[in-house]
């Protein structure tokens, strides 16, 4: 996808090219323009994608361009109808990327590509509820973002990412298998509409009302799977289970890797049997059989009290635990 940054701010506009190639470049190409007249010869020889049009730039009507194809970005947060589509310009690099591919699929660019990128899928689930389930999901995906491109799935309930992270959320989980619904062919903003980063991990913010999780059809999970596998250029995606959406075992038995996360108790144990004993009802046996147990004790909870920010799990306990898994696995296994 190509981008003309047309802005005649030199600062802001080299700053925000700097940030777009950085967190996209290998999806994204920025070409910056400072006069009008360049971009107007320029685009006689080729034609851009999605045109950003900013300071000085103000007068390039809409019939010079294709229609539908430019965003304008604004000084203010209030812009006028003779203003849309814009984008408010003095935000954070990331959120002008997300409300620049927000705009992108409302103009109904369909993009129908499929990635040719195999992917490996990780299922973790903890059949006890043990606290450390998200904080060792987190911690892998962590460890394989050095070397990869890992895009990690809460679908849990009350992940209370926000204030964790320090982050609000236009828009979450709910809002992409909403998406998916309407824009089923669109590929490009899709994703990069709600997608947000942390450590090296993209992730997507959990839904905020859990009780969507239980109301969201199994065939929106379904498409929501396909979609991240079968069109996107990631190497890894986590999916980290909650409670048990609608289609659980039959996204679980479509993983690559499948890890169950427990507490060392009686109580726990009986839990996993349980667990394995509706999975075999259910004619997943194969999948019971794939299933790699991850077991914390008390004690080693109680390290994540003395571990608590999310940058430091790599190099304690669940660093540990998350390399020896993978050892043991070699990082093998069937990929979608």
């Amino acid at each position: 996808m190509t981008v003309a940054l047309c802005e005649a701010q030199d600062a802001y506009r080299e700053r925000l090219a700097e940030y777009i190639m950085h967190r996209r470049g290998g999806q994204l190409k920025v070409y910056t323009f400072s006069e009008r007249q360049v971009f107007r010869e320029r685009r006689r020889e080729q034609p851009f994608d999605l045109v950003l049009l900013g300071t000085g730039f103000e007068k390039v009507i809409a019939k010079e361009l294709e229609e539908g194809l430019y965003i304008h970005l604004a000084e203010t947060p209030d812009w006028t109808e003779e203003q849309e589509p814009s984008i408010f310009k003095y935000q954070s690099g990331e959120e002008i990327l997300r409300s620049m591919f927000a705009c992108y699929l409302k103009l109904g660019r369909v993009d129908s590509s499929v990635s040719r990128r195999k992917k490996e899928v990780i299922g973790l689930y903890s059949p006890t509820h043990c606290r450390m389930q998200t904080p060792f999901a987190l911690t892998m995906a962590q460890i394989l973002a050095l070397e990869k491109r890992v895009l990690y799935v809460n679908l849990g309930e009350w992940a209370g990412f926000g204030t964790w992270l320090q982050e609000e959320y236009r828009r979450d989980l709910s809002d992409l298998l909403y998406l998916i619904s309407d824009y089923g062919n669109q590929v490009e903003g899709l994703l990069e509409s709600v997608v947000h980063s942390v450590n090296r991990v993209d992730y997507i913010p959990p839904m905020t009302d859990a009780q969507l999780l239980s109301q969201t059809g199994a065939e929106d999970y379904q498409a929501l799977l396909a979609l991240l596998v079968e069109r996107t250029e990631y190497d890894v995606i986590f999916l980290d289970f909650g409670i048990m959406v609608p289609g659980f075992f039959h996204l679980l038995e479509q993983c690559s890797n499948v890890y169950a996360v427990l507490d060392k108790s009686a109580m726990a144990l009986r839990q996993r049997l349980q667990f394995e004993t509706s999975m075999i009802k259910s004619g997943m046996e194969q999948l019971s059989g794939r299933i790699e147990y991850v077991t914390f004790s008390m004690a080693e909870e109680g390290m994540l009290e003395q571990e608590p920010v999310l940058h430091q799990w790599p190099y304690g306990i669940l660093g540990d635990r998350a390399r020896a898994v993978r050892c043991m696995k070699d990082g093998s296994g069937p990929e979608l």
